[in-house]
């Protein structure tokens, strides 16, 4: 069983190690490897801005699964979801999201469409926004645009 629960001081170091596996940088928009000091930095800031949410789906048991990250401009947000790698090919990033959806529209229920931009080399990330209700919007630069109405 998966539970989601906003990040803490704790989970930065595992955010940290996901975000510099080389799959991972691949698929970001940015693929350079980060620094600790400049992640410790992001994180910080993160974890006081209103404006993001940013949620650890882990199991029942505390092991990490995946983190998700919602950034919030007027009626819609952003959203990106990073697996562990330990955990990729299971199945679980489409579980993950939804949790992750549920939760942030309980918590911000002014926001009315969620959006997502998946590099187009990425059909497994593409997969899984589309099984939790996210529809292909357009194709360009090569990203996919996807969104979702959601506290409708």
């Amino acid at each position: 069983m998966l539970v989601v629960r906003k990040v803490n001081d704790r989970d930065s170091k595992v955010i940290f190690n996901w975000r510099n596996d080389d799959l991972t940088r691949k698929m970001f928009r940015t693929s350079e490897l980060v620094e600790y000091e400049g992640h410790c930095k992001w994180f910080a800031a993160t974890l006081k801005n209103a404006n993001r949410c940013l949620l650890m789906c882990e199991r029942k048991d505390g092991e990490p699964i995946a983190v998700v990250r919602f950034d919030v401009e007027g009626q819609s947000a952003e959203l990106s979801i990073n697996l562990s790698p330990l955990e990729r090919g299971k199945g679980l990033a489409p579980k993950c999201l939804a949790l992750a959806k549920d939760y942030f529209e309980k918590q911000y229920p002014f926001v009315s469409k969620l959006i997502a931009e998946i590099k187009t080399l990425n059909l497994a990330s593409r997969k899984s926004f589309e099984k939790v209700g996210f529809m292909l919007d357009r194709e360009a630069e090569g990203f996919w645009h996807l969104s979702v109405s959601i506290n409708t």
